[in-house]
């Protein structure tokens, strides 16, 4: 708890021997990655970016990463420096967009992870410049943190029966993630997939399977699969994941059960 007085900002630095220049990366959106630069033209305000998840600083050897269950302002404002705001408390407009001060501030919990990584620039594209991506470590530890595991418990009374459960026999390729397995009727659901874009700079030390498989191989059950693409310039017909980088695939699931 910080008690935060008016006209004040509650920010947290991290200095560090990193070579960053004077870059800055944020997700947009829990997505994909932008690149900042530091600008000394503006104003300190005008250097803050939104994180909504992710923001992380990097050279040739190491890569420093933010990452937070809320959004918050970041900043870096000196090289090997990263900032971010946890709240600010305003008397008056600071002719931001709000049109008024900031003073009914409210206790609020904010989640924020580290993750330190060792890069190399030998294993990285030779255009990662231009653009780059979270390692697969830090897709995996912001997933536990935005989507953290709850114990549900709750009694049967009369009228009420079980749901029909889904088991799955094997868990996704390492390099995608379960974005939702709705239900619909006790036999048919959808299936949401995104396939994650990570970056080949970072290695990771545990073992990681990606192979393509048919998506029947996950369920225990026989099961009958129908594409239902987002759009309709991708109407695949295939059950496989090898759908790229930064994509979704969604499918209708039809449990065969009699």
């Amino acid at each position: 708890m910080s008690d935060l007085k008016d006209n004040g900002d509650l920010a947290i630095r991290f200095k560090t021997n990193i070579k960053s220049g004077d870059s800055i990366f944020t997700d947009l959106n829990g997505h994909t990655i932008q690149h900042h630069k530091f600008k000394t033209k503006l104003h300190t305000q005008g250097n803050f970016f939104p994180m909504p998840s992710t923001a992380f600083i990097q050279d040739s050897s190491t890569r420093l990463s933010i990452l937070g269950s809320e959004p918050h302002g970041v900043a870096s404002l000196e090289e090997g420096w990263i900032e971010v705001v946890i709240d600010r408390r305003t008397t008056h407009d600071d002719r931001r967009g709000l049109g008024e001060g900031i003073t009914d501030n409210i206790p609020t919990p904010a989640h924020l992870r580290i993750l330190v990584e060792a890069r190399s620039e030998s294993q990285a594209d030779s255009k990662s410049y231009l653009v780059e991506y979270p390692s697969l470590a830090s897709h995996w530890s912001l997933q536990s943190l935005l989507h953290p595991a709850f114990a549900l418990s709750g009694s049967l009374t009369k009228g009420n029966r079980l749901a029909t459960s889904v088991q799955l026999m094997r868990p996704l390729p390492c390099d995608e993630e379960l974005v939702n397995l709705r239900h619909f009727d006790n036999q048919t659901c959808q299936l949401i997939r995104r396939k994650l874009g990570f970056t080949c700079a970072i290695d990771i030390s545990t073992s990681c399977s990606y192979q393509d498989m048919s998506l029947e191989e996950l369920f225990s059950e026989d099961v009958s699969l129908y594409n239902h693409p987002f759009s309709p310039f991708h109407n695949k017909t295939d059950s496989r994941t090898d759908f790229k980088a930064m994509e979704f695939s969604s499918h209708y699931l039809t449990f065969n059960r009699h």
